[in-house]
C-alpha cells in the first residue's frame, strides 16, 4: 500500500464523500475518482459504493481502510522516533523537576547557568516524584530536584531548604466565618480536597497529621483528589473545600479572588526540596557543573528561616 493511498482511504474515511475529499487532497474529482479505480484495479476488487449522500465503504473497502489507519499510525510513531533522534544532543544535562518547587526553581537558574555557559545544553524533565526517581534509577536523568521522597537503594540527596505547605478554602461560610487559627477539630469537619496519592507533599501532611494528634487521613472528611495543585486551588476556589498546597503554588493564587489563606492551630508543615542522583550514573563534568552551580545559587530569600 502506497502512503498516497493512504492518505486517500484517511480523508474518505473522515468526509464519506468524494468532493470533500478531493478538497481536502488538492485534487479534482475526476482525478480523485481515477485514483480510487486504479486502486480497486491493484487489488482486484470494489473499495466503495456510490451512495446518494456520498461514499459508504464495501466489506473490503472497510478491510482496507482498518489497515491503513494502522499504517498511518506506524508512520506517525516513525517520524515521532526519528525526530527524537534528531533533536537528542549527546552533551545535553537531564535534569528531573517536580511540578511544584522544582519548576518553580529550575528555569531561572538555568538562564543564570546559560549566561556563564552558553554551550550548555539543559532538558528540564517535568514529573511526579515516583516517575523521576524510575528515571534517575535507569540512568535517564543526570539528577532531579524532588520534595520530601524516601531515599532508595543506589540514590543519594543533598536537602537545599525546607518549605512549608499553606491552607486555603473558599472565600465563603464556614471558611472566612471562623477566628484564626483554626482549630484541628474545626478542620477535620471541613470538606478535603487532597493531592494525588504518590506525592512527597501528600505524605508530609499525613505525617503531620498522624504524629501529633493520632489522626489519619481516613480521619478527614476528605472529597476529592486531584492530581495537580492547580486543580486543588481551582477546586477549592470553586467551593468544593479546603487544600494544602507548596508556598511556591501559593504565592502565585496569594491575591486570587474567591480564596483566602488561613492557619490552622498546630505547628507549620514543612518538607524538604532535595538534590537528587544515582550514585552509579556518569555525569558528565558539565552536568555536575550544573549540579553545583544550583548548590551555590538558590535565589536568596527561596527557603526564608526554614532553610
Amino acid at each position: 500500500m502506497l502512503l498516497d493511498d493512504i492518505e486517500i482511504f484517511m480523508v474518505i474515511s473522515e468526509t464519506k464523500s468524494l468532493s470533500q475529499a478531493a478538497e481536502r487532497l488538492y485534487m479534482s474529482r475526476p482525478g480523485l475518482s481515477q485514483k480510487i479505480a486504479a486502486i480497486e484495479a491493484r487489488y482486484g476488487t470494489k473499495l466503495y459504493e456510490r451512495t446518494s449522500t456520498g461514499v459508504v465503504p464495501t466489506a473490503a473497502g472497510q478491510i482496507v481502510t482498518k489497515f491503513a489507519k494502522k499504517i498511518s499510525t506506524l508512520e506517525n510513531a516513525l517520524a515521532s522516533e526519528l525526530a527524537a533522534v534528531d533533536e537528542h544532543f549527546d552533551n545535553t544535562i537531564e535534569v528531573g523537576m517536580s511540578f511544584n518547587d522544582g519548576v518553580a526553581l529550575l528555569p531561572g537558574l538555568v538562564k543564570r547557568f546559560h549566561d556563564d555557559h552558553p554551550e550548555a545544553l539543559v532538558h528540564l524533565d517535568a514529573g511526579y516524584e515516583p516517575e523521576l526517581m524510575e528515571k534517575l534509577k535507569a540512568g535517564k536523568l543526570d539528577f532531579a530536584i524532588l520534595e520530601n521522597q524516601p531515599l532508595e537503594d543506589g540514590l543519594s540527596r543533598e536537602t537545599l531548604g525546607y518549605k512549608r505547605l499553606l491552607y486555603c478554602a473558599p472565600d465563603k461560610p464556614p471558611f472566612n466565618s471562623v477566628p484564626q487559627p483554626v482549630s484541628i477539630e474545626t478542620l477535620l469537619k471541613w470538606p478535603m480536597i487532597i493531592y494525588e496519592w504518590n506525592s512527597g507533599r501528600h505524605m508530609v501532611g499525613n505525617r503531620h497529621f498522624r504524629e501529633r494528634y493520632g489522626i489519619s487521613l481516613t480521619d478527614h472528611n476528605m472529597v476529592a483528589q486531584f492530581d495537580t495543585h492547580e486543580a486543588m486551588v481551582n477546586g477549592a476556589r470553586a467551593g468544593l473545600g479546603w487544600a494544602s498546597v507548596p508556598e511556591c503554588v501559593a504565592e502565585r493564587y496569594r491575591n486570587e479572588p474567591g480564596l483566602i489563606w488561613f492557619k490552622v492551630d498546630t505547628d507549620p508543615m514543612r518538607y524538604p526540596v532535595d538534590l537528587t542522583w544515582h550514585t552509579g550514573h556518569i555525569m558528565s563534568d558539565q552536568a555536575r557543573l550544573f549540579m553545583e552551580f544550583i548548590r551555590e545559587n538558590v535565589p536568596e530569600g527561596y527557603f526564608g528561616k526554614h532553610a
